[in-house]
């Protein structure tokens, strides 16, 4: 299976145990030690910008090539980096079987002194940033003399500008990102931080905290109008899915009484007959009677009054109107009645 070379978004962009397997997987298909030894320089680069914790990455593999591997120019160059990933013991083995002279290895360890111990800084903590996003924003010159932008995300924004600067400068001693064979990264132009918080999620998050606040505001009023009218809970369960809703059962029971009801003061006024005991002759609205059963619970009015459609007004007869209806009915069911209508039309017409 041929494994292709890791390129510049997966080196800067890829999490650690994703990359970790891909540089991993690349070694065992090319044993290409100095590529390995690249893109350890890049991840440290990565790891001294950024807030994640990208160190010591892939450990054994490097301990592996400095130990094992026969020596190169490239394991030669960046050696002095390397250091803190092997003990004492082990590090003096490595100098010895790359270095014949000590003299060789101090020089080249004075020049890459400042570097390293950039590198190995330890950068701000996720948590101080307060949720904060950031991202480096580069300016290179590549081989063509082409420029060319780069961005990192998840940057430091406490980094001083005299870190970033050498940090930088040490990517272009890195000779593995090409873009059609021509290398990106030759010349550090220019380079910043700057805040790339998305305001959308930001707004977003602003906008549900108000919304959440304005609920809990209308469930308070709820509450304490439930706690003066305790009887309307279930009229305000309509509009609030916390609260119970209105018993089916106890709503055929209202509509079965009412409909009675108005069947009996119809009949009633049609009759002739007085209001029922305990009625007012004055203008009412008409109401629903208790259950007669005392196990029912009583209904409340003002329950009732939200719940029932329509609420039928009705002015009582007065005493002579009914007197007067009751005469002329007893007079249609005779004899008398039913001759005297003509004859009083005549007597109409004469006047």
């Amino acid at each position: 299976m041929l494994v292709q070379p890791l390129n510049q978004r997966q080196i800067f962009g890829m999490k650690r145990e994703s990359l970790q397997k891909k540089v991993e997987l690349f070694y065992q298909e090319t044993q290409d030690a100095a590529a390995i030894i690249e893109y350890a320089i890049a991840v440290m680069i990565r790891n001294s910008l950024v807030i994640r914790d990208f160190s010591l990455l892939f450990t054994e593999l490097i301990r592996e090539i400095y130990l094992h591997t026969e020596p190169t120019d490239m394991l030669r160059r960046f050696c002095p980096l390397f250091e803190h990933y092997f003990d004492q013991g082990e590090w003096k083995q490595v100098k010895h079987r790359l270095f014949g002279n000590s003299k060789m290895y101090h020089k080249l360890n004075e020049i890459l002194g400042l570097y390293k111990n950039y590198l190995q800084e330890k950068t701000t903590p996720l948590e101080s940033l307060d949720g904060q996003q950031y991202k480096l924003i580069s300016v290179f010159e590549d081989a063509n003399s082409k420029l060319h932008t780069w961005n990192l995300r998840d940057a430091d924004p406490k980094i001083a500008t005299e870190k970033a600067d050498a940090v930088l400068n040490l990517l272009t001693m890195l000779t593995i990102f090409r873009k059609a064979g021509v290398r990106r990264f030759v010349k550090v132009e220019k380079s910043d931080i700057v805040n790339c918080t998305r305001r959308a999620l930001i707004a977003k998050k602003n906008e549900l905290e108000e919304l959440e606040s304005v609920e809990l505001t209308n469930q308070e009023i709820i509450d304490k109008l439930e706690a003066f009218f305790p009887e309307n809970r279930e009229a305000l369960g309509k509009n609030d899915p916390t609260l119970g809703a209105v018993d089916e059962e106890k709503e055929g029971n209202i509509q079965e009484i009412s409909e009675a009801d108005h069947k009996t003061e119809l009949r009633q006024f049609q009759e002739g007959e007085g209001p029922s005991e305990g009625r007012s002759d004055h203008r009412t609205i008409a109401v629903i009677d208790e259950p007669k059963s005392s196990t029912e619970k009583k209904t409340s009015l003002a329950l009732t009054a939200y719940e029932r459609d329509k609420t039928v007004f009705t002015k009582p007869k007065s005493k002579k109107q009914k007197d007067i209806e009751r005469k002329e009915k007893m007079l249609k069911d005779t004899p008398y009645g039913r001759k005297k209508k003509p004859n009083s039309r005549k007597k109409r017409n004469r006047k």
